[in-house]
């Protein structure tokens, strides 16, 4: 009975998710249609903008780096992992949370 009773819940929660992706695509589309209206991203902006990705982020961060070296002037980086802090979500424990009482 305790396995039927999972798979009833797996099933609702992918039914659930498909309209929840449709939904925060919509809205996804409609802030940033309203965003690039008004002028709020800067050329610095990568991340969630049409031709633009993580590569074209480091291109322009190593064109600045190598503007300032050819100009004579010193130049210190400093990298931040953030992975740890974002990527790593138990699935489980998080499944077993959501399915739980309240």
């Amino acid at each position: 009975m305790n396995s039927m009773h999972a798979y009833r819940y797996a099933v609702v929660i992918r039914n659930i998710s498909v309209p929840c992706k449709v939904l925060g695509s919509v809205i996804r589309d409609a802030v940033v249609t309203h965003l690039e209206q008004h002028n709020f991203y800067t050329d610095c902006q990568h991340g969630f903008m049409k031709r633009r990705s993580t590569l074209t982020n480091l291109l322009v961060t190593l064109k600045c780096w190598t503007s300032i070296l050819e100009e004579g002037s010193g130049l210190d980086v400093i990298y931040l992992d953030y992975n740890k802090a974002f990527d790593t979500v138990p699935h489980q424990k998080l499944l077993q949370k959501l399915m739980g009482p309240g």
